[in-house]
């Protein structure tokens, strides 16, 4: 059974991004096909205006769903895709192929393609209180390119990929059995499987998936079916604060809700209408 790669990248990936970042000052994030932050560049790790957006606005969660959609998008395109993000700020995200196969997702962000901050951010901001002047300044400070540069800035880095995968700079090893696993809890999230079922599909034995999720994840297959779901549900409701808890527990394998309650308290020492309740106040204040 396969399941999804796991990439390695050489020390010497990390020095060619931090000089891309520096020359051009922006941030360079390299993502998994699942969207987790593999290589963050540590030139420019952040900006300033985004923290600022982020922790005063708390809107974090809006700049990581809108991380996953391009680079969704990305991946229907099979292209680069430029976009600007809802502060006002540019980013372009692009595909990432070994032989053809998608290992994950490069994008350069945080810079400036207009003169002044966007009405709306500057309309919520000024409901929350705090000096418009700080965020400003912030947003001028950002990195201003325009269409030309932008554009032959883009195509140096495509170059910069292209090298790095040409190089072998990247590895890319097929998942181990724990990794196998995850991924088919993950891929089968409402299906309700037993051990004896798993290593069956795994082609393995029971001993030895017990075994071997005790060791690297320090859970039984149980739990770690019932982390995958609450995990689940959680990326749902941020995704539609609006769903009822009921809906959401549905969508990932509990037909009762009150079930799913328990165990959602058990694993997280909150109930899930707690975390339902955070999110919708951050949309809110959004």
């Amino acid at each position: 059974m396969t399941g999804k790669l796991s990439l390695f990248f050489d020390k010497e990936v990390q020095n060619l991004i931090d000089s891309f970042a520096y020359c051009f000052n922006v941030k360079i994030t390299i993502f998994s096909t699942d969207i987790e932050e593999l290589v963050v560049g540590l030139h420019n790790p952040g900006s300033h205006f985004c923290q600022l957006i982020q922790n005063q606005l708390r809107s974090r969660y809006r700049c990581c769903r809108q991380d996953k959609l391009m680079c969704e998008r990305c991946k229907e395109k099979q292209d680069m895709l430029i976009y600007q993000c809802y502060a006002g700020l540019s980013e372009m995200v692009m595909p990432l192929k070994v032989d053809d196969t998608l290992i994950g997702y490069a994008m350069v962000g945080q810079f400036r393609r207009q003169e002044s901050l966007p009405a709306e951010i500057s309309s919520i901001w000024l409901k929350t209180g705090k000096d418009i002047e700080e965020l400003q300044t912030a947003f001028i400070t950002q990195p201003f390119i325009d269409q030309l540069s932008m554009v032959n800035m883009l195509r140096l880095f495509s170059m910069l990929v292209a090298f790095i995968i040409t190089r072998e700079y990247v590895k890319v090893r097929h998942p181990g059995l724990s990794e196998q696993v995850v991924h088919w809890v993950e891929k089968n999230i409402t299906e309700p499987v037993s051990l004896d079922e798993i290593a069956a599909i795994m082609n393995s034995s029971r001993s030895s998936i017990s075994h071997t999720l005790k060791r690297q994840l320090g859970l039984n297959f149980t739990q770690l079916c019932i982390l995958k779901r609450i995990q689940r549900f959680e990326s749902i409701i941020a995704d539609d604060p609006n769903m009822s808890i009921q809906e959401a527990a549905f969508r990932v394998g509990y037909k009762d809700s009150l079930y799913f309650s328990r165990i959602y308290k058990k694993f997280r020492m909150a109930s899930p209408s707690s975390y339902v309740k955070l999110i919708r106040e951050k949309q809110t204040n959004f």
